[in-house]
């Protein structure tokens, strides 16, 4: 049975664990709280190099990261963190090694066209451009010989999702009206963004740890656009209640959609999603 060495036991480590262990065995480290590694020092690069030598490990898997913080911060769990692990740790040990990136290292689109890897990331935002920071250097270790692949995560659906999560914020001013109903704002109703459930997020990840052969990058997508005025629709009709959405008319980035095609060819995972969908997987 394949051996995987899992990086990082948050929202998303926990579930990507669980799938792994129905076809290999994982080891579980949790980086920013572990008493060693947390150091990032020689005493760290040998404990993580002796698991994988110890253990036979096929596949080290980097779920580890931050959404918000400190510009200091952000790029330590952004950025630190995945550049010590290609170029200390998994170098030169012949294993796979899978980041968990974001879609917002490619910024605006620019269209409602669905995104390829091989679009050219322009990121803004602390968050983003730290992600992509971090991306870059795995892709880069991969340009070098690194068995190593960008597992490019679009937004998450799933039950008690961060308070960063839009998904949250939607479910937070659904679930406070009266059973009546009443008025929700959003900042752009309009906005559309590409939403994939956890467990086929976290399906992505896993097979690309075991598969044979992988690409530099895939997204993880559902490839279906959904506004957020059809979501927060979506919440209200599921707990019965009558909503009026207001705009507060702040733009931002209109239209983000994931092109799927990697994701079903390399790992065979093929996401469904609508309006419905997040509202029944996001709690309500």
């Amino acid at each position: 049975m394949p051996h995987v060495i899992l990086l990082g036991a948050g929202f998303v480590g926990s579930t990507v664990r669980i799938l792994l262990e129905e076809h290999a065995t994982v080891d579980v480290f949790d980086l920013p709280t572990h008493p060693v590694l947390a150091e990032r020092g020689p005493e760290a690069t040998a404990l993580l190099r002796d698991a994988i030598g110890s253990t036979g490990a096929t596949a080290v898997v980097n779920t580890s990261g931050l959404l918000r913080g400190t510009e200091e911060i952000m790029t330590t769990a952004n950025v630190s963190w995945p550049t010590w692990l290609v170029r200390e740790v998994v170098a030169g040990t012949g294993v796979r090694f899978v980041h968990l990136g974001s879609a917002a290292e490619y910024g605006d689109p620019g269209s409602g066209d669905p995104i390829p890897e091989t679009a050219v990331p322009h990121p803004s935002g602390l968050y983003g451009e730290t992600k992509w920071a971090g991306s870059a250097a795995v892709l880069a270790a991969r340009e070098s010989g690194l068995d190593a692949v960008v597992a490019r995560g679009f937004n998450l659906v799933g039950p008690h999702l961060a308070p960063v999560s839009p998904l949250h914020q939607f479910l937070t001013d659904v679930t406070a009206l009266p059973p009546e109903g009443g008025v929700v704002e959003l900042w752009d109703p309009s906005t559309v963004r590409d939403f994939i459930l956890l467990d086929d997020l976290a399906l992505g990840v896993a097979r690309l740890a075991l598969a044979p052969v992988v690409p530099d990058i895939v997204n993880l997508c559902s490839g279906i656009g959904v506004s957020f005025a059809a979501i927060v629709e979506a919440m209200a009709a599921r707990q019965g209640k009558s909503v009026e959405i207001r705009s507060l008319d702040r733009r931002g980035i209109p239209v983000v959609i994931g092109d799927p095609s990697r994701l079903a060819s390399v790992c065979d995972v093929h996401p469904r999603m609508s309006a419905g969908l997040i509202a029944e997987r996001s709690g309500t």
